[in-house]
């Protein structure tokens, strides 16, 4: 197959995988349907028969002989007047997760389970199973054409002979990544705006500064100065001049590319909110209830990045409704309700701002018993918990780990569900309350905004370290002087709004040392109804960005969920505020003496860290800084011995193993192939966790091994601290 054909091929596999993939979630649903009494299976009919077709065209046969089957099978359903037997349910949507497998993975695969659904639905036709083996591929011809009408849109019947197939106009597929990349460029556009602005600046100071350096003429003398330094003073204001056009116009591009990346990436919440019900009758059959799925305000458009980030929380929030909030059938019944529950979402929009409600017609909330477990949790002392009103109380339970059950299930008591819910919907600028009645039901409140391509953020520094909170969790800044200082149960507070709030010093949360100057303003920040004083913060500057995830090799930094960019090319940490307001609910003395000492006695340590990944070198950088060290950043190996040569010491050398140029091994035997390097402690930290892998660093010549998948920055302290001279 000539070089050209094979890519069409490819490209064709590629674009059925992605609509097979809608066209099983949307049978899924209508079976449900059809279940509920509600559904025509003739529509299922006319579904599958189209996703039939488009497998036969592309060379999935497999997929091909078990959508036949299903067919037959839902066919026979609809012989018997549509009403669904017992059973049928589970070996429908069964075929349908078995053909999305298929479809996404190889066409040949699991031949096995295809024949014996096959032989399943025969036996329950009454009509001889078929011959086992895969069927015959279609002919070769097909494999190579240009896409027909059943791969391009919604078929109906085949165009005659010699007709040309009918094509959606005015619209194309594009792939999710081509417009991430988009939103890539967006994000260095801004960067560059930034910088642009700055130079802008610098030139107004030149063009200010030759313009107060006027040269004075002296008797007798010509005017060639003064003509000079007009002509260099007119430069400088022509420069000046161009330097601010060019800005506004940047910023008004950035401004246009971006609501057009914006609009790319909408699409209806129905796409998110369809893979809901199948799970959720599972899990609902699972546990004896009855539930009815309802949606309201589907057609709503949301960016596809914002879907993403919502999906897992969401499915969070049904599952505790199923598992928690709904009663058993009896139970329902015994309190005068239907035996079918509801758990629904609602959406709809408010300007900009997507609002959610996730509600059940369950049980409702047990406050009193959240409250005794905040106290046995040490969320809340026993005093205050006392005195806490039921919305205050009710926040605990997004707290991490924290579970009303006592024991642990399939489905909860894990504590890390509505966790989750609050970490996703503060990182992208949102928020989150939870309303509840005793017998009535339980309803949560989010409210994001419709897009998270760009966001705001406030930036600032904190000692040596570059930090950032979401713009729409800062409530205000406030000079320290005029907040009245005072002491509650959980330690120093400042009145603010006629309100008590809990006073945290950055500085000490994040042992970075702090100036004197990051004692004049106070940030007030803001994560539901709670409130939380944070001191320590200088340099503050709000700005558009684009957020970078932390993934998992920073999981398990409770207070840092995601970083940005800033214009000189480092990252800047985000804050979780929810994670503050709880260390200032919760927080411990016992340990800041001993950890303000360990950083005096860090003061002055050189620590050098070589990943040819910004984002790992900046987070080490800043765990390492928050122990006093000072750290030098290489991007591989051939960088590292540059810095060791062009400084007189380094106490300790943090490398990555996997990097160009030069890696982490070779480093390391360069390292001790050098007198004066000999002994330099050397810590790995590496992907590569298997023990052939660590044996041979250890063999190189490095002092201590980390598997990234196991990296904390406590992890980090403990390896690095006894390795540090002095200690």
């Amino acid at each position: 197959m000539a070089a050209g054909e094979e890519g069409r091929r490819e490209r064709r596999v590629a674009l059925f995988r992605q609509i097979a993939a809608e066209r099983i979630a949307k049978l899924n649903l209508l079976w449900i349907e059809i279940e509920r009494r509600a559904g025509d299976p003739a529509a299922f009919l006319r579904e599958a028969h189209t996703l039939k077709g488009e497998a036969s065209l592309t060379g999935f046969a497999t997929v091909t002989k078990l959508v036949h089957a299903l067919e037959d099978y839902v066919k026979l359903v609809r012989d018997r007047g549509g009403l669904p037997a017992a059973g049928d349910g589970d070996l429908v949507l069964a075929g349908l997760e078995l053909a999305l497998r298929l479809t996404q993975g190889a066409p040949e695969a699991a031949s096995g389970e295809v024949d014996a659904l096959v032989a399943q639905v025969a036996s329950a036709r009454g009509t001889p199973p078929p011959v086992v083996g895969t069927p015959s591929a279609p002919p070769a011809a097909l494999l190579v054409e240009p896409a027909s009408e059943a791969v391009a849109g919604e078929v109906g019947d085949k165009p005659a002979a010699g007709q040309a197939p009918a094509r959606m106009e005015g619209s194309i597929r594009v792939t999710a990544e081509k417009i991430d990349h988009l939103r890539g460029m967006v994000s260095d556009l801004l960067l560059s705006h930034v910088r642009w602005r700055q130079l802008a600046r610098g030139a107004k100071r030149l063009r200010e500064s030759a313009e107060a350096a006027r040269p004075v003429r002296r008797p007798g003398e010509g005017t060639q100065n003064l003509d000079a330094w007009s002509s260099i003073v007119a430069g400088l204001s022509d420069m000046e001049s161009r330097l601010r056009d060019e800005t506004h116009a940047l910023e008004r591009f950035i401004g246009d590319l971006d609501n057009t990346t914006r609009d790319l990436r909408m699409i209806p919440l129905s796409s998110l909110l369809d893979r809901y019900p199948v799970p959720l009758r599972q899990l609902a059959r699972s546990l004896g209830r009855r539930i009815r799925f309802k949606t309201v305000g589907e057609q709503t458009e949301v960016d596809k990045a914002l879907l993403e980030m919502l999906e897992e929380p969401l499915l969070h929030l049904l599952r505790n409704a199923v598992d928690h909030g709904v009663e058993p059938p009896a139970e329902r019944a015994a309190a005068g309700k239907p035996a079918e529950a509801f758990v629904r979402i609602a959406a709809g929009l408010v300007g900009q701002r997507l609002h959610l409600e996730v509600s059940d017609d369950g049980r409702g909330i047990d406050v009193e018993a959240v409250r005794q477990r905040a106290i046995e949790k040490g969320l809340l002392d026993a005093a205050v918990a006392v005195a806490t009103g039921e919305r205050e109380i009710l926040r605990t339970l997004f707290a991490a780990g924290f579970s009303t059950r006592e024991q642990v299930s399939e489905v909860s008591g894990r504590g890390i569900g509505l966790n989750v819910v609050l970490d996703v919907v503060e990182n992208v600028g949102g928020k989150v309350e939870v309303r509840t009645e005793r017998g009535r039901g339980t309803t949560f409140d989010i409210e994001v905004p419709l897009t998270v391509a760009i966001t705001r953020v406030v930036l600032f520094r904190v000692g040596m370290g570059s930090y950032a909170l979401p713009a729409a969790s800062v409530r205000s800044l406030v000079e320290a002087q005029a907040m009245p200082r005072g002491e509650g149960p959980d330690g120093p507070t400042v009145a603010y709004a006629g309100t008590a709030v809990p006073l945290l010093d950055l500085g000490e949360v994040l042992d970075e040392p702090t100036a004197a100057a990051a004692q004049a303003r106070i940030v007030i920040a803001q994560s539901g109804t709670d409130l939380v004083a944070l001191a320590g913060t200088e340099g503050h500057l709000e700005r558009e960005v684009m957020l970078k995830p932390m993934g998992k090799f920073f999981e398990r930094l409770p207070l840092v969920p995601a970083a940005v960019n800033v214009e000189e090319g480092a990252l800047a940490l985000v804050l979780k505020v929810a994670e503050l307001v709880l260390l200032a609910r919760s927080r411990s003395r016992r340990n800041e003496k001993h950890g303000q000492a360990e950083g005096r006695r860090a003061a002055g340590r050189i620590a050098l860290v070589a990943d040819d990944s910004s984002l790992v070198r900046d987070v080490i950088a800043q765990a390492l800084r928050a122990h006093g060290l000072q750290v030098l950043l290489a991007s591989d190996g051939e960088e590292a011995l540059a810095l060791l040569a062009s400084h007189a010491r380094v106490d300790i050398v943090v490398t990555d193993i996997d990097m160009p140029h030069l890696d982490g091994l070779a480093l390391v035997r360069a390292l001790r192939g050098r007198a004066a390097s000999k002994d330099l402690p050397v810590v790995a930290i590496s992907m590569r966790g298997g023990e052939p892998e660590r044996r041979a660093a250890l063999a190189a010549g490095v002092s201590a091994y980390i598997d990234k998948g196991d990296f904390n920055q406590a992890l980090l302290w403990q390896t690095v601290r006894p390795l540090v001279a002095g200690w």
